[in-house]
């Protein structure tokens, strides 16, 4: 029984509560979240973790015209929303986010074939003058957009929405 304090102090202390664990999490987990973000976050409650979001659009804000985004450039995402109130997009543009199987911001198209596979979706839209390259993953919500062959933002959707986000486009 003398033991007893001693073993609760030691497995206490060696455990880290959830809430710190995901407050410091930058792990992307393809149509659920980005870090401590999920698309089940409400755009209030966004900016009310966040701050006020950006004055200058994101390259998301161009890539899915259709969408109200909310970006914040310090951490390099932004929420995108048809509704202004609920999240339909969460997008990586910029950040050292734990990115899909590896695949982030600068991998190359073949490091994203890879690790993915063949796309639901490829195609290409002109922005800017550019030419993004989107390949979509609609089974897992993740979609990202390259140019030149690189990849400048991925972003997660809703596991079978991929319509709504190419029409988006």
């Amino acid at each position: 029984m003398r033991f007893l304090p001693v073993l609760l102090v030691v497995l206490l202390a060696g455990t880290t509560p959830v809430a710190a664990q995901v407050a410091d999490d930058k792990t992307v987990v393809p149509g659920v979240r980005i870090g401590r973000w999920t698309l089940m976050t409400s755009i209030p409650e966004l900016l009310r973790m966040n701050g006020p979001s950006s004055s200058r659009p994101s390259i998301a804000s161009m890539l899915v015209p259709a969408a109200t985004w909310y970006s914040w450039d310090s951490l390099g995402i932004a929420a995108g929303a048809h509704d202004r109130r609920y999240t339909a997009y969460l997008a990586v543009y910029d950040g050292d986010y734990a990115a899909p199987r590896g695949v982030g911001i600068r991998a190359s198209r073949n490091a994203v074939l890879t690790a993915h596979g063949e796309p639901t979706y490829e195609g290409d839209l002109i922005v800017q003058g550019r030419t993004i390259t989107v390949l979509a993953y609609d089974k897992i919500g993740l979609a990202y957009f390259l140019h030149n062959d690189v990849v400048q933002v991925y972003l997660i959707f809703h596991p079978g929405n991929l319509q709504h986000l190419i029409i988006s486009c």
